[in-house]
C-alpha cells in the first residue's frame, strides 16, 4: 500500500486557515471587508478578551439570501469575482472565497443575515467547519457574524497567541485603517464592553482622522491631490514638526484597500528625510489610485501586502507628490520648527548636542584670536591647535589649546577605585568626542562613551526596579501626548511598569494621557519625545515578548535614550565618572544590547605594529 495518502477534508481546511487566520485581528479584517463589500453604512465590532473569547462584527448591508448562507462558508464559494480575468479588473476586498471557511474551520460561528429584499433572516451555527443548525431568524438588514473559541482544535497555534493587549492591539491598528479607508462609514469598536473608538462616518476623511488620531495630529495635516498618468494621489500628510516615532501613523491605501508596501513608505520618508530629525517617521495617510492591471493584491494570502508593476514610476510620483505638498506649505515651517526645538531646550535647561559643540568651538576659536594679539600664533600652530580641540577632550577651561594639551599630556588620570587599580587603570582622553582612551598594565582601552554610560544606567534602573525605588521628579508643567486606540491601550496594560520606572501619568480624555513624574534620568530631557518613542517601541516589541520582557525593553530603551551619545564632548570629571562606574558595574564589556562596550589593543601589539 502507498505511503501518499489525501488528507481528510477538516484537515486540509485546518492547514489552509493557518494562512488566511494568523490571529484574532485577521478574522476581523476579513469580516469588516465582507461588510464594506455589503455595502454597509455602520460596522459594529466587539471583541472581548482580545478576540480570544469573542469576535462580534455586525453591519447594515444589503445581507445575505437564506439560500446563500451555507454555501458562503464553502470554500472558494464568491460572488465577487467569476474568473481569473476578474482579478485584474478588481474593486472589491474579498474575492477569494476562503475567509468564511477558514474561520469556521478553526473555530465555533453563527452568523445571523436578512437580506435586502427578504421579510426575515436565516442564522446558522458551524463548528470544526460542519454545520451544526440553520434555520429561520428574525433580524434586521444586514448581517452578524460571532465568532467564539478561536483555535480549540488547534491548540498548538492557540498557544502562539499573545496577551490580551497585544491581541487587541492588532485589531484596533486593522479597524483603524479600514475606518480611514472607508470614511463614509461609520465604525463603532468595543473591548470587554468599553468603546474604544467610533467615527462619524459622514465621509469627510478629516473628521475620521480627528476621531481615530485625535486634534493635535488632525490640525496639522496638509491635503495632498496629485493626478498623474499612471495614478493619483489623494490624502493627508502631517506638517514636518508633527512626527512620531514609529511607523504606525504611516497608512497607505491602494484602491481603497489598506495596504502595506515599503516602496510607498520609502518613497515618503525621502520626501520628508531632509525635514525631519533622523530617527522620526512621518504621518501620512495616502491613497493611491492606480489601474488595478498594475497592483497585484494576490501575493500575499491575507492581502496586506501588495505589489506594483512599473513600481520606479510609482516610487517618483509619490515622492513627488509629497515634495509638493511639503513645498506649498507655510514657508515658515521650517523656521517655526527650529524655534520650537529652541523653546523647548530652553524650558529643558539643555542644550543639543551639536549647539553645544558649535559653542565650544566659537569659545576656542575666539580664544585662540585673543591670544594672537598678546603673541606669537602662527596659522599653522593655530590649526594644530583647533584639530587638537576637535578630537581630544580634556577639559571645559578657556586656557591655550597647546599649553593645556602639553599639561594635561603630563598627567595620569588615576581611577580611584579597587578595579581600576588593580588593573592600574590610567584616563588618558576623549577621542572623536565619542572614545574613551585609558592605558592599563596591558596595554590601550578604547571606551565608547555611549555603550558604557547605557549600561551603567540600565544596571542602576534595573536596581531601582526590582527595588521599587526610582528616584523621581515632578513636571511644573504636565506632558500631554495624544495617543492612538492600539498606543493607549497599551500604555493601560502596562500603567504599573511604567510608574515602578517612575513614569506618573494620568487620562485626560479617551485617548490622551498627562504625564505629571518622570524619572531623574530624564531631567533636561525631551521628556516628550522620549515617552513617546518608548511607547512605539513598547508597540512593535508587545507584538512577540512576554509582559518580563516588555518591562526589560522598558528599562533598556530609557538607558539607551538619556546616556551621553557619540559626539557628545565631555569634560575630565564626566569622562573619570564613566570610567569609574563602568568597572563598577556587573558586566562592563557589553551594553544591554550586546554590543561591545570596549576594544583592547595590547602593549605587545603597539610595539610588534611600530616594528620594536
Amino acid at each position: 500500500m502507498g505511503e501518499i495518502k489525501q488528507l481528510p477534508q477538516n484537515v486540509a481546511n485546518q492547514i489552509s486557515a493557518g494562512e488566511v487566520v494568523e490571529r484574532p485581528a485577521s478574522i476581523v479584517k476579513e469580516l469588516i471587508e465582507n461588510s464594506i463589500d455589503a455595502r454597509a453604512e455602520n460596522i459594529e465590532i466587539r471583541i472581548k478578551e482580545g478576540g480570544r473569547k469573542l469576535i462580534q462584527v455586525k453591519d447594515d448591508g444589503h445581507g445575505i439570501l437564506p439560500e446563500d448562507i451555507k454555501a458562503a462558508f464553502n470554500r472558494y464559494a464568491t460572488s465577487k469575482i467569476k474568473d481569473i480575468d476578474d482579478l485584474y479588473s478588481l474593486y472589491s476586498l474579498g474575492f477569494r472565497g476562503e475567509a468564511l471557511a477558514s474561520i469556521a474551520s478553526v473555530a465555533e460561528v453563527e452568523m445571523l443575515s436578512r437580506h435586502k429584499e427578504k421579510e426575515n433572516g436565516v442564522k446558522i451555527r458551524l463548528k470544526g467547519g460542519e454545520v451544526i443548525k440553520k434555520k429561520p431568524a428574525a433580524s434586521t438588514i444586514g448581517t452578524e457574524v460571532k465568532v467564539r473559541d478561536l483555535f480549540y482544535n488547534t491548540p498548538a497555534r492557540y498557544k502562539y497567541l499573545k496577551t490580551t493587549s497585544t491581541e487587541f492591539s492588532h485589531i484596533s491598528r486593522i479597524v483603524n485603517a479600514e475606518a480611514v479607508a472607508n470614511s463614509e462609514i461609520s465604525f463603532k469598536l468595543y473591548h470587554n464592553n468599553k468603546q474604544i473608538l467610533s467615527t462619524p462616518g459622514n465621509g469627510k476623511l478629516k473628521d475620521c482622522i480627528y476621531a481615530l488620531y485625535g486634534a493635535e495630529i488632525a490640525d496639522n495635516l496638509l491635503k495632498i491631490d496629485l493626478e498623474d498618468r499612471y495614478i493619483n494621489l489623494s490624502g493627508y500628510i502631517a506638517r514636518p514638526e508633527q512626527t512620531r516615532a514609529g511607523r504606525s501613523h504611516e497608512l497607505f491605501f491602494a484602491n481603497g484597500r489598506p495596504i502595506y508596501n515599503s516602496l510607498a513608505a520609502k518613497a515618503v520618508e525621502n520626501a520628508y528625510s531632509k525635514l525631519i530629525d533622523p530617527g522620526r517617521k512621518p504621518i501620512v495617510f495616502l491613497f493611491i489610485k492606480v489601474n488595478p492591471i498594475l497592483v497585484d493584491v494576490n501575493v500575499h494570502p491575507t492581502k496586506k501586502e501588495v505589489k506594483f508593476s512599473r513600481s520606479q514610476i510609482i516610487y517618483d510620483v509619490i515622492a513627488k507628490g509629497v515634495r509638493k505638498t511639503l513645498k506649498k506649505a507655510d514657508p515658515t515651517t521650517r523656521i517655526k520648527l527650529n524655534s520650537t526645538q529652541k523653546k523647548q531646550a530652553e524650558q529643558n535647561n539643555t542644550t543639543p548636542v551639536y549647539e553645544k559643540q558649535a559653542f565650544k568651538e566659537e569659545g576656542r576659536l575666539k580664544n585662540i584670536s585673543d591670544q594672537k594679539k598678546n603673541k606669537s600664533f602662527n596659522k599653522s600652530s593655530q590649526h594644530r591647535a583647533e584639530e587638537l580641540q576637535k578630537n581630544i577632550n580634556y577639559s571645559d577651561s578657556n586656557e591655550d589649546p597647546k599649553k593645556q594639551f602639553s599639561e594635561n599630556s603630563k598627567k595620569e588620570y588615576l581611577i580611584n577605585n579597587d578595579s581600576a587599580k588593580e588593573n592600574k587603570i590610567k584616563f588618558l582622553a576623549q577621542i572623536f568626542n565619542s572614545y574613551l582612551l585609558i592605558e592599563t598594565a596591558e596595554g590601550l582601552k578604547i571606551i565608547d562613551q555611549h555603550n558604557a554610560h547605557e549600561r551603567i544606567l540600565y544596571e542602576k534602573l534595573y536596581k531601582e526596579y526590582n527595588e521599587k525605588n526610582t528616584a523621581t521628579q515632578s513636571l511644573l508643567i504636565p506632558v500631554k501626548i495624544e495617543l492612538s486606540a492600539e498606543e493607549k491601550l497599551l500604555v493601560d496594560e502596562y500603567k504599573e511598569s511604567f510608574k515602578e520606572l517612575g513614569i506618573n501619568f494620568s487620562d485626560f480624555g479617551k485617548n490622551t494621557i498627562l504625564i505629571q513624574e518622570v524619572p531623574v534620568l530624564l531631567k533636561n530631557k525631551s521628556t516628550r519625545n522620549i515617552i513617546e518613542e518608548l511607547i512605539a517601541e513598547l508597540v512593535e516589541e508587545g507584538r512577540s515578548k512576554s509582559a518580563a520582557e516588555i518591562q526589560k525593553t522598558m528599562i533598556e530603551y530609557l538607558a539607551c535614550r538619556t546616556a551621553v551619545k557619540a559626539g557628545q564632548p565631555l569634560n575630565n570629571q564626566e569622562s573619570l565618572r564613566i570610567i569609574k562606574e563602568l568597572f563598577e558595574s556587573e558586566n562592563p564589556y557589553r551594553c544591554p544590547h550586546s554590543r561591545p562596550v570596549m576594544i583592547n589593543i595590547s602593549k605587545d601589539e603597539i610595539e610588534k605594529g611600530i616594528g620594536r
